[in-house]
């Protein structure tokens, strides 16, 4: 296994979201609706960013696309500010109305550099 060394400090772990069928993300409004009509507009620390994982297929007409095209339109990042760890928001957001499934995304490291001779 390669040594790694961790991440600087401006690159931040974000939080994975999986949305409910039926539900989606409106960035605009920074407000989660559903089909039937229902909202759910988050309570979140400033600068925080929700966004989707494939923003061609949020953006695209839902009629044109396949099962698999709108299966992963239902994944989002979160991502906090400086400061604030994503494990601390994992029970909050999934109790959001929209959300099926919510996880801290997986760790990331650098490889580190070759030890010189």
């Amino acid at each position: 296994m390669m040594p790694a060394v961790p991440l600087p400090g401006h690159i931040r772990v974000p939080l994975d979201l999986k949305l409910k069928r039926g539900w989606r993300f409106v960035p605009e409004r920074r407000v989660f609706e559903s089909d039937s009509g229902e909202k759910f507009a988050p309570r979140l620390p400033r600068n925080t960013r929700i966004v989707y994982k494939a923003p061609v297929l949020a953006r695209a007409d839902e009629a044109t696309l396949s099962k698999h095209e709108k299966e992963l339109r239902r994944y989002l990042q979160m991502i906090l500010p400086p400061g604030e760890s994503a494990a601390d928001y994992v029970s909050i957001v999934r109790a959001w109305p929209g959300v099926e499934e919510v996880q801290v995304a997986p760790d990331v490291s650098l490889p580190s550099p070759p030890p010189r001779a």
